[in-house]
């Protein structure tokens, strides 16, 4: 908390009208890292779907910064793999970018 210039520089919130690709949010709702509450991710949603982008927020309970019961670990993945079939595998193709643009 001694720098909170660089705080609001490098937050994902503060950039949130620039994501334009779909993203996934999983959270354990009872997260206690000081740097990473659940709050910042219903924000974040919030702030994503607010400006028209593609976003899915997933809160697991009772699980902290690190999801340790077998069912979460089972529901991240069954999230994470809808949403690579969804988004990513049967995604249209995209415009290749040069890099030097």
């Amino acid at each position: 908390w001694e720098a909170p210039d660089l705080y609001i520089k490098v937050s994902p919130l503060m950039a949130a009208h620039k994501i334009n690709e779909p993203l996934l949010l999983i959270h354990g709702e009872a997260d206690n890292n000081p740097g990473t509450f659940p709050i910042q991710s219903e924000r974040l949603y919030h702030a994503i779907r607010g400006n028209g982008g593609t976003v899915r927020l997933v809160m697991l309970p009772h699980e902290s910064h690190g999801y340790v019961a077998r069912e979460s670990v089972e529901h991240v993945l069954y999230e994470m793999l809808a949403w690579f079939e969804k988004y990513v595998k049967n995604a249209p193709p995209r415009e290749r970018v040069n890099a030097n643009q």
